[in-house]
């Protein structure tokens, strides 16, 4: 029996098998860079369109909808507005612009992305100067202007599963905006204080925001989006058991605050090698786990079915990023095989590319991904 986008993402996220494994092309961030479409599309023959950068930092679009068609999106994602008063601006003078919380981005010459270059929480040094911050209002009612109303209207629809994410980066990754990656590490061994006070700010402000947006749209919404490295290519970011006593109490009182006004599940979006935090992540509430990047340290897509694939839905991992740009398109199907034959047996499985498309993987190879998913994706084929 032939399902609905919806029905097949929520049978999924039940650890039930579908009709097929769900897809998600372009979604929240299993999208592709701006410079990847357009060489997609003259790939495809396909002319006009307009070209909408959905996220400046990562320089990726919102797709067009002639390539969702053709490649398959189960979910509608949703993203809040920014507060009364931000007005978004790019300087042509240092091709630089800010975001609401004042961190600067610019792109350097042939870059690819806007690269974060200025935190305002650099010189903190106390927690006074943490409460002299300007923090914006979580529950700013503009957060959720226009935006409720289209997912009470999708959700109407019955067709599409919905997603619905922060105006901002998460616990421990915002700190990294807001201070500088490098302060922000060194104040979890060196500032302890100064790292848990500008912690338990940031989950106060989320919070607030959950609590806020969810009273106007929670029983909507499918999927709560969360941000949160964890990982690089090898290991953890930071010490696992600094994550234990700082963050993940205080992701649970996130997930508590969420939980209080929607039955949605719990999306986080964690890079790299997480292995380790799936434990952590799963007591915490986490209940969907993106991107799967399975070219990382002891991210192996069999092991992390078997020992995690009935607390947690993988969304993501359909191939490894190394395979996608580097490899020939019979390389990509053949990952693609792989990684539905290791995740999708049982349902728990929704599949996407590991993280946004990069700008210089070949367009053929990106045909051959979804073509593959779709070709070997049907359960019960």
């Amino acid at each position: 029996m032939q399902m609905t986008s919806r029905q097949r993402v929520l049978a999924a996220a039940s650890h039930q098998e579908a009709d097929r494994i769900p897809m998600d092309f372009g979604g929240r961030v299993s999208t592709l860079h701006a410079y990847a479409q357009r060489e997609l599309k003259k790939h495809l023959g396909l002319e006009g369109g307009e070209e909408t950068i959905r996220g400046y930092m990562t320089y990726t679009v919102e797709p067009d909808p002639r390539l969702v068609e053709r490649f398959g999106r189960d979910t509608t994602p949703f993203y809040p507005n920014p507060g009364s008063g931000y007005e978004f601006r790019i300087d042509p003078a240092t091709n630089s612009y800010r975001d609401e919380w004042g961190v600067g981005y610019r792109m350097p010459a042939d870059g690819y992305y806007y690269d974060p270059f200025d935190f305002p929480l650099a010189d903190a040094e106390t927690p006074a100067d943490l409460d002299r911050f300007p923090w914006p209002d979580p529950r700013d009612p503009n957060r959720m202007r226009g935006v409720a109303e289209e997912i009470k209207a999708t959700r109407a629809a019955g067709q599409k599963a919905i997603m619905l994410g922060a105006p901002t980066l998460g616990l421990w990754l915002l700190p990294q905006f807001l201070r500088g990656m490098e302060r922000a590490l060194t104040d979890l061994a060196l500032d302890r204080g100064l790292a848990e006070g500008l912690a338990e700010r940031i989950t106060q402000w989320y919070e607030e925001y959950w609590d806020s947006a969810l009273a106007e749209v929670g029983p909507y919404v499918d999927f709560v989006h969360m941000e949160g490295d964890l990982g690089d290519q090898n290991g953890p970011l930071f010490s696992p058991r600094v994550f234990r006593e700082i963050y993940k109490p205080r992701l649970r009182r996130v997930v508590d605050a969420i939980k209080r006004h929607t039955s949605a599940r719990i999306w986080l979006h964690s890079c790299g090698s997480v292995y380790w935090a799936i434990p952590d992540l799963i007591d915490a509430g986490v209940e969907v786990l993106n991107p799967v990047q399975v070219n990382a340290a002891e991210m192996d897509s069999a092991r992390l079915k078997r020992e995690f694939g009935k607390d947690i839905t993988f969304w993501g991992g359909g191939c490894s990023p190394v395979v996608l740009q580097f490899g020939s398109p019979a390389d990509v199907e053949a990952e693609v095989r792989h990684r539905i034959a290791d995740f999708g047996p049982g349902g728990g499985f929704v599949f996407a590319s590991v993280h946004n498309i990069q700008a210089n993987v070949p367009p053929a190879n990106i045909v051959a991904m979804f073509e593959a998913a779709h070709r070997y994706g049907a359960y019960g084929s």
